[in-house]
């Protein structure tokens, strides 16, 4: 059965775990800009909306953008606010990317794993195993926003002959740990690695007090969705950007 509340503790959670750069808050909605790179930091999270013209909204978060040289991008999920948001964005012609889905699973107590690290803030060599699986865009800005994570977040990594082969970042709030940053390197790929990452933040979140373990993942990456689904995550919503050219 869906559960909204559930759902909406995970997506403000989400918002919390990866900071825009900068952000606006009006009508209920958080604007955020972060300079390209990441797509979630640099669109309008529509999880509320206290407005009285929707479509005057649109039309300042439009604005925003264009004063930072970015084309407007909405992220619209099962519970944004208003329900014929993406209607409305469609209609003006927002086109639809990169659909995902949002997966969770009960946190529960792993056993130890000595290969795991925990770390409080992103090292080199955590950094190094992330940046190797992500965009060049994304690696000139996500420095900046690893900066900002709150503070009770952890830097899982997973480590290997002296050297991070997997890495995870976990941020907890509200009952929900996010997973975010999940990345092996290509040459360590096959052999468990973020199958093992993964466990050692759902233990590090279980142990304090975390009762779901939750992320958002590409639906079109069928090998990341099919890791997810043999570590028991399951579907409990979707949400896609909606961009405008």
């Amino acid at each position: 059965m869906f559960d909204r509340e559930l759902l909406l503790r995970i997506e403000l959670a989400g918002v919390a775990a990866w900071p825009a750069l900068e952000t606006a808050a009006f009508d209920g909605w958080l604007w955020r800009f972060s300079d390209g790179g990441s797509q979630r930091a640099n669109s309008v999270s529509t999880l509320d909306y206290r407005g009285s013209d929707v479509e005057a909204s649109i039309d300042e978060a439009e604005r925003r953008y264009a004063l930072r040289g970015a084309p407007p991008m909405f992220q619209v999920s099962d519970i944004s606010m208003p329900g014929d948001l993406d209607g409305r964005l469609a209609r003006r012609g927002y086109r639809v990317n990169d659909p995902c889905s949002t997966l969770v699973k009960p946190c529960e107590p792993q056993p130890a794993d000595a290969g795991v690290v925990y770390l409080d803030r992103a090292s080199a060599a955590w950094f190094d195993c992330y940046a190797s699986v992500i965009t060049p865009s994304r690696r000139r800005t996500a420095p900046r926003i690893l900066e900002r994570v709150p503070q009770a977040g952890v830097f899982c990594g997973l480590v290997q002959d002296g050297r991070i082969i997997a890495t995870v970042l976990g941020v907890p709030r509200d009952g929900v740990i996010i997973a975010e940053c999940v990345a092996t390197l290509s040459q360590a790929r096959g052999r468990g690695a973020a199958s093992r990452v993964m466990r050692g933040l759902e233990g590090w979140g279980a142990v304090r007090g975390c009762r779901h373990v939750a992320l958002q993942a590409v639906v079109s990456n069928v090998a990341a969705q099919a890791l997810y689904k043999s570590l028991g995550y399951r579907e409990h919503g979707r949400y896609h950007l909606r961009v405008k050219d």
